[in-house]
């Protein structure tokens, strides 16, 4: 899910117990806008390396749970210094800062939401897209910005028909769609990383695992 306090929270109310698994898109979304905050987009957009160093952050996502604080530790002393208040930033919200007692505070987002190690392994989702794209079928069927009730109505109907027909055609064998090869490629990239990392445990490079990360995904508008 995106992360939006407001509705994590309404689902907790409404599911007491749900493990909610946060966007990867979504997470790389809010660090983009961190670094529009800090005038820092221009130079992502010119600078490949600096880009690679900033998406070394979001790369975090993709570590084993417990190799993230080491990770954040190698990052404070090898990425260039304007990144450092983006990585302070994510270390406040996404890891929780630490204490003098040796501890860390509870982050906003903890890493169990927002960690796709485990999902990157399994081979599941580590987006919602799948309910953007839900969100922009039911657009296209309203045509128009503020449809009313019926129109509103209509357009579920019409988009339920459609998935009712999807389903029939899983149901009888047809195979389902099939990922663009790219997307595929770095799946199957990113499963390799994660698995050799794994293999080399507990010495793994983690410069090499973040670096390796950073070139299998975007941070693009």
């Amino acid at each position: 899910m995106d992360y939006e306090r407001a509705a994590m929270n309404a689902f907790s109310d409404a599911f007491p117990g749900i493990k909610m698994d946060g966007c990867l898109f979504h997470l790389t979304k809010n660090m983009r806008k961190h670094l529009g905050d800090h005038h820092l987009l221009t130079r992502y957009g010119n600078d490949g390396e600096f880009a690679l160093n900033a998406r070394k952050i979001i790369s975090l996502a993709f570590l084993p749970p417990t190799r993230i604080e080491d990770a954040l530790l190698h990052l404070e002393d090898t990425l260039p210094q304007d990144l450092i208040p983006i990585l302070s930033w994510f270390e406040d919200n996404y890891v929780g800062r630490p204490t003098r007692s040796g501890r860390r505070q509870p982050a906003l987002f903890p890493i169990v939401m927002w960690s796709v190690y485990a999902r990157t392994k399994d081979g599941t989702d580590r987006t919602n897209n799948y309910s953007e794209a839900a969100h922009r079928r039911i657009q296209a069927e309203f045509q128009m910005q503020h449809p009313t009730i019926w129109k509103f109505i209509d357009a579920l109907r019409q988009v339920q028909a459609s998935r009712d027909t999807a389903y029939e055609a899983m149901v009888r064998g047809d195979p389902p769609p099939k990922k663009r090869k790219l997307y595929q490629l770095i799946d199957e990239r990113l499963l390799r990383i994660i698995t050799n990392f794994d293999e080399s445990e507990p010495d793994g490079n983690i410069e090499e695992f973040l670096r390796r990360c950073a070139h299998n995904f975007q941070m693009d508008p």
